[in-house]
């Protein structure tokens, strides 16, 4: 494998990508997007310009992040394993912007880091947005900054997700002023992630919409992804989880207050995509649309953490509130798969993924790909189109060997060559995807087996049927996290045996709105005062 990692190091610019073709790149990434929020991916939400991409592009029905926020933005900006690139401070790697800027690229970036440092520190030559990992969509926080100055958000009329665009369009204004030099552009959108902060037109947009409940919703979600060909038809949706109750369980208090949650996610995706759609007008009134290459993925899946929410009563437009996540809603935004953000399985590190590029593509627009892939393929894949070298030594760094492979045979319809496994951490959830084969621990817990090529959404356990399998695939995740990753003990400890136990104290507690918001602070009245001991 190592062998087959150090050739990519060794890729040099291809006879296709002179500099006078190579496309500027627009890499977007969503907060805790879930697999099935786009209109493309079989959500009843409005997001007819990531559509449009999608049906002149490539979709990915195998895209996988890392599950986590920080992580997957390290694995996308370095092309190598979060602990293996060396975490936040990103010490064993080079980012995509040092790479392209190296290689006369113009370097920009706009919203959400949530990585060490500051990204001027990292290759790009402009940024705006926040260092933090969430703040409030209204009034921002004290980590702005503005091209490596503190930025404070003016009082009124501020929203991330609209200034993160209009900074990005600005920032291509003053790159089209240098001749014959491509661009790069790194748009990290802090939604849909909590707090769920929504403009009022967005929110009204979707009142009584999901009056219905998760139950109905997941499953005309489905009946959508299979309409649209995202699976084949004798695929079985998950079930819904224990620890999540029947929508018509609920009290009516309950429904209520999950209902205007995920009206407001709806409203903030919605929101999303027109602000994609402005950027997408802004390039093609400069003809570049033709020969940008266009990516768009979530970090990871749709977050279950229902964590303290604050102004219940009030609409989530009033700047004052802060609604957390829904555990419910969740499973329905991750439509066909199990579980969630963190998790390994597939509904954490699944990702609706769409590259749209038309002056590289010679492959059928709209066709959707089923070839496993990982944001570590992002920094080999951009390598080659862009005719950068990749760098193999850096000062105050020690690169490692790349993890992922270039995505650039599917740009013309071709198969991608045999991949290195899949390797999946955080925390103590773990994982890993060797061909159609996939080994996965919950929270630490004893390793499942499942056959993805006959069992895409992990419903059927094989670890008991191929126990030599399960060794294998443990002993070689094991390897690869001592040693390409270079992961601390804790993270390499065996998983436990014994029975599987699904659950997580911050999922949410379905009893009334107040009981549970209430049941959360005590919670975190708990753990403060065991971390002051």
């Amino acid at each position: 494998m190592k062998n087959f990692l150090f050739f990519l190091l060794l890729l040099g610019p291809t006879a296709a990508a002179s500099a006078a073709e190579r496309p500027n790149v627009l890499a977007i990434l969503v907060d805790d997007l879930g697999f099935s929020d786009l209109g493309c991916y079989g959500s009843e939400i409005e997001t007819p310009n990531l559509d449009r991409l999608a049906a002149n592009g490539l979709r990915f029905t195998q895209f996988y992040n890392t599950a986590k926020c920080h992580s997957s933005r390290v694995s996308l900006l370095t092309g190598r394993w979060c602990r293996q690139a060396g975490d936040e401070p990103m010490g064993r790697a080079v980012t995509i912007p040092e790479m392209l800027r190296d290689a006369g690229y113009e370097t920009m970036m706009a919203g959400k880091w949530h990585l060490a440092k500051e990204p001027t520190d990292y290759g790009f030559n402009r940024f705006f947005g926040h260092l933090s990992g969430a703040c409030s969509y209204f009034k921002g926080d004290k980590s702005f900054r503005l091209d490596g100055k503190p930025f404070k958000p003016p009082n009124q009329g501020f929203y991330t997700t609209t200034a993160n665009v209009d900074y990005a369009i600005d920032f291509l204004s003053d790159a089209r002023q240098q001749e014959n030099r491509p661009w790069f552009l790194y748009l990290a959108f802090n939604a849909p992630h909590a707090p769920l902060h929504v403009l009022k037109e967005d929110y009204e947009k979707y009142q009584g919409r999901y009056d219905v409940g998760w139950d109905v919703i997941r499953e005309q979600r489905f009946a959508r992804q299979q309409k649209l060909g995202l699976f084949p038809p004798t695929t079985q949706p998950s079930n819904r989880p224990q620890a999540v109750m029947a929508w018509n369980e609920l009290s009516p208090e309950f429904q209520d207050w999950e209902s205007r949650r995920m009206t407001a996610l709806a409203g903030m995706i919605d929101r999303v995509d027109q602000e994609i759609g402005r950027l997408l007008k802004d390039l093609e009134e400069h003809h570049e649309m033709e020969n940008t290459l266009i990516l768009f993925v979530s970090d990871n899946g749709a977050c279950p953490y229902d964590r303290a929410s604050v102004g219940r009563d009030k609409p989530p437009y009033d700047a004052s509130t802060s609604w957390s996540d829904s555990t419910g809603w969740a499973w329905a935004r991750n439509t066909p798969f199990r579980f969630f953000k963190q998790n390994q399985f597939e509904g954490g590190v699944m990702s609706p993924a769409i590259i749209h590029w038309p002056a590289g593509f010679t492959g059928t627009p709209g066709d959707v790909t089923e070839s496993p892939a990982h944001l570590v393929d992002i920094y080999p894949t951009l390598a080659e189109v862009c005719a950068a070298p990749i760098p193999m030594k850096w000062p105050d760094r020690e690169p490692t060997p790349l993890s992922g492979i270039s995505l650039q045979p599917l740009f013309t319809g071709s198969s991608l060559p045999q991949r290195p496994p899949i390797h999946l951490l955080f925390a103590s959830d773990r994982g890993l995807r060797d061909g159609d084969w996939k080994l996965v621990s919950f929270r630490g817990q004893a390793w499942e087996l499942y056959n993805l090529a006959d069992d895409r959404t992990e419903m059927h356990n094989l670890a008991d049927q191929h126990p030599q399998r399960v060794t294998a695939m443990s002993a070689t995740w094991h390897e690869l996290t001592a040693n390409d990753l270079q992961a601390p003990e804790r993270e390499q400890q065996p998983v436990l045996a014994g029975p599987v136990r699904y659950e997580n104290k911050e999922w949410t507690i379905y009893s009334s709105p107040a009981a549970s918001t209430e049941a959360k602070r005590k919670r975190q009245r708990q753990a403060s005062r065991q971390r002051a001991k």
